[in-house]
């Protein structure tokens, strides 16, 4: 099964023959029309927590393959000192507890999830979006801690990294 390139290009125009596999995806989803279309030309669009999200699509072995790719609304260069070592906890929890990948989106410079493993399945792509949305939630909780509460935890090993997944449905 072909694994997400975490240098790959920008999204450009997707075949029309990939549109029924991304039009199950969107019905599995529930996506409105306008919604669809975004997803079948590999555009972003709003997902289920409001954050955008594409997915990708290709070919290999004689069928489709799909995985999504979250955006978060932060760009690798807006964090600095302490700040990169909540990043490292996020990103080893997601790696090795979650298997999600967290850099930097692909063509551009904010940061994104997408999982390890792209899936052939439209019911199992439409999971992963779902899944990568709670995921990105809560690595922007970490990254991003609110204000008026008590500070996250610095370091890899904190308590906030280590809870990432918590919760979540796999």
């Amino acid at each position: 099964m072909p694994t997400p390139s975490r240098a790959a290009p920008p999204p450009s125009p997707l075949p029309g023959a990939v549109r029924p596999f991304l039009a199950q995806i969107g019905l599995q989803l529930g996506m409105p029309p306008d919604a669809l279309q975004a997803l079948e030309a590999g555009e972003a669009f709003a997902g289920p927590s409001g954050l955008l999200c594409r997915v990708h699509a290709g070919v290999a072995d004689g069928g489709w393959f799909g995985y999504p790719e979250v955006l978060l609304p932060l760009a690798a260069a807006e964090l600095g000192g302490q700040d990169v070592l909540r990043l490292l906890g996020v990103q080893e929890q997601l790696l090795g507890g979650e298997g999600w990948h967290l850099g930097l989106m692909e063509g551009g410079g904010l940061l994104a999830l997408r999982p390890l493993q792209a899936q052939r399945d439209a019911a199992r792509v439409a999971a992963d979006l779902d899944r990568g949305h709670v995921l990105a939630r809560a690595a922007l909780d970490v990254l991003v801690p609110a204000q008026d509460t008590a500070p996250v935890p610095d370091g890899p090993d904190g308590p906030a990294a280590a809870n990432l997944g918590a919760g979540a449905a796999p």
